[in-house]
């Protein structure tokens, strides 16, 4: 296959490349989406392009409009360029935040019946995307969405596992609290693995990946710990903290969850979870 990837030097696009040049016979460009220098990229003769260039949730742009040209405008304008020079499948990484879900400090499960219902400016332009690409699909042309919690490897840039390290270090015990409350993450191998799948099925849809299992923060902590070689107990005592103040943000960013219904995430003929949760941890935050 012939593959083109939107996001040159991108951390996710950088390893789904990797992955398809490891089987023989395929052949991967990155294409650079910024200041339209992908219109110099001839798409004839390419099987499949995959779009991650995008602008995630970013504290410096505020503005509608920049979200909405970078991440609905353009993979649009990609797609429809793409279908005209003869590409059969495009595959837009888009993301859990189309739902507007926020995190609870309850169980907050989303499944088959939940609806889209984007509140940022990030998730309300990836859905206005979604919902154009689907305009473009038809029996020539596959198009494939990938809608992925959070992302986690090593090297992988956010907070997300840099911050519960930061605990574990500091901490000579794990703070115990909302055991039940649980987040989906999905580790970048299983990742690249679905959209290596997708491609090589040549699956069209909608799908919601994650881990081999949601996580509860006290399990995440658990696992970082065991990754870095620590012994960390677990305090029911030092929890109660988080219990008092429930009521402030910091609580339900560290505490709370959003996660996947476990039957939303199982894809039939796309065996995508190599690696399980404890081992992807461990990898990410290994020296």
């Amino acid at each position: 296959m012939r593959i083109s990837i939107i996001g040159k030097d991108s951390y996710i696009g950088h390893h789904i490349g990797a992955r398809f040049l490891e089987a023989s016979g395929n052949e991967v460009v990155e294409v650079d989406a910024r200041n339209d220098l992908w219109r110099d990229f001839d798409f004839t003769g390419v099987d499949v392009v995959i779009q991650v260039a995008a602008i995630v949730h970013n504290k410096t742009i505020n503005d509608w409009e920049t979200y909405h040209q970078v991440n609905t405008v353009l993979p649009v304008e990609i797609a429809r360029v793409a279908k005209a020079a003869g590409v059969k499948q495009f595959i837009f990484l888009s993301t859990m935040g189309v739902y507007g879900v926020e995190k609870k400090l309850v169980r907050n499960v989303l499944d088959a019946a939940s609806v889209p219902n984007p509140t940022s400016l990030y998730g309300r332009s990836k859905y206005e995307a979604e919902l154009a690409l689907g305009e473009l699909a038809d029996e020539s042309f596959t198009v494939t969405v990938v809608r992925p919690p959070n992302v986690y490897g090593k090297g992988c840039k956010g907070g997300y596992i840099t911050g519960f390290t930061s605990i574990v270090r500091k901490l000579p015990v794990i703070p115990a609290a909302y055991n039940g409350v649980k987040q989906s993450v999905i580790y970048i191998d299983n990742l690249v693995e679905l959209i290596y799948g997708l491609a090589l099925a040549h699956k069209g849809g909608v799908f919601m990946p994650q881990d081999d299992k949601a996580v509860s923060a006290v399990e995440l902590m658990s696992a970082i710990a065991s990754g870095i070689g620590l012994s960390r107990g677990r305090s029911k005592l030092l929890g109660l903290g988080a219990y008092l103040f429930s009521w402030t943000s910091l609580a339900r960013k560290a505490y709370g969850g959003i996660e996947y219904a476990a039957e939303l995430s199982e894809i039939e003929g796309v065996n995508y979870r190599v690696v399980s949760f404890e081992e992807g941890i461990r990898r990410t935050v290994a020296k």
